[in-house]
This record gives C-alpha cells, structure tokens and sequence, in this order.
C-alpha cells in the first residue's frame, strides 16, 4: 500500500537578519489511507510549522514531500494552490468563515475554485451540513450561529471537495463532548 503522505528529512528555517532559526530538523513521516494521526508537543515544538507544510501553506527548507504520488516540496505557488483545493481540507481553530456568507455559502467555497457548477455546489453543502447535522441552519451566517455550530460549518467546508486528507487545528475543540461523541465527521 502506497502513503498519502511521505516526508523525507523536511527541514525549515526561518531567517530573523542573518540569524537562522532551525524549527524541523529532518522529519520523516509516513501516513497511509485512513489513518489518525495526531502531532503533539509543547508550545514552540514546530507542530505548525509542520502543519503548514503539510497543507502546503508553506514550503519546506529542505527535504521532499510527497503527497499522493507527487513531489509537492518544490511546487510553485499556483500549483500548490491546486493541490491545497484538490487535495487537503482544512478545519481551522479560528474557523475562518467568511461573515458574510451563509453557512452554506462557506462550505460550498471550495467548490468555487475547481469549477464547480452553482447548483452542484449548493447540493453538496447541503449534503455536508445535513451530514454534521446542520440542514436547518443552512442559511444562517455564523453571527447567527453558536462556536460549536461554526465549528461544524468549518468541519462541512474540510469535508466538501472530498479531499485525500484533513488537517485540523483542534477540530472539536469548540464542540460540547456529547456532539464530539455522536457525530464522526471525518
């Protein structure tokens, strides 16, 4: 079986003059289809960094990764955008959600970026909403809506184009612990 995900020595750094700061220093990973895994480490530790990489938010200093067969560690930044709309959904701890748009709006955004047609896009963030059980709330803006009911609209949004992975922040970290429980999104 071939990994989703494959790190090779992925290295960063970030300059402050021309002083280095050394945050990955040669992580190697392997992540296959349908695995949790779970980055953990105290504050400062690079969990974001990483998380920035492997979203393709970032690129690495040095290292390859691969995601999904293709070498995305050396990609310019229209391409990784490609891939970032293809391939990965994102639940952000700040949710992100545009406070304009409806909840079905927000989830339907993805879609947007890979041409989508009007009315298959309102299908499938329908579909998603119902799936974090939110229909009835579709037309609500998330100033109408609870943290907990943002959370799952950022949740439906990650889960929209279908992508080969999800990269969450704390993703039920605003959700009570019965709705955390009862509902497996992903």
């Amino acid at each position: 079986m071939s990994s989703i995900i494959h790190l090779e020595n992925i290295q960063k750094s970030y300059y402050l003059g021309k002083q280095e700061l050394k945050v990955l220093k040669g992580i190697t990973l392997e992540i296959f289809k349908n695995e949790y895994v779970a980055l953990m480490g105290p504050s400062g530790s690079g969990k974001s960094t990483l998380m920035n990489i492997l979203g393709c938010l970032d690129s690495p200093t040095a290292g390859r990764y691969i995601l999904n067969g293709e070498d995305v560690s050396k990609m310019m930044d229209d391409n990784l955008a490609d891939v970032r709309n293809k391939e990965i959904g994102f639940v952000f701890q700040q949710f992100n959600l545009l406070p304009r748009l409806t909840a079905a709006e927000n989830v339907a955004l993805p879609l947007i970026y890979n041409g989508t047609t009007k009315k298959i896009r309102t299908e499938h963030a329908l579909e998603m909403l119902d799936r974090v059980g939110l229909a009835d709330r579709s037309h609500h803006k998330p100033n109408e809506l609870s943290g907990g009911q943002n959370q799952r609209v950022a949740i439906a949004r990650a889960l929209v184009n279908n992508p080969s992975i999800i990269l969450a922040d704390e993703p039920t970290g605003n959700l009570d612990s019965k709705t955390s429980r009862n509902h497996a999104y992903f």
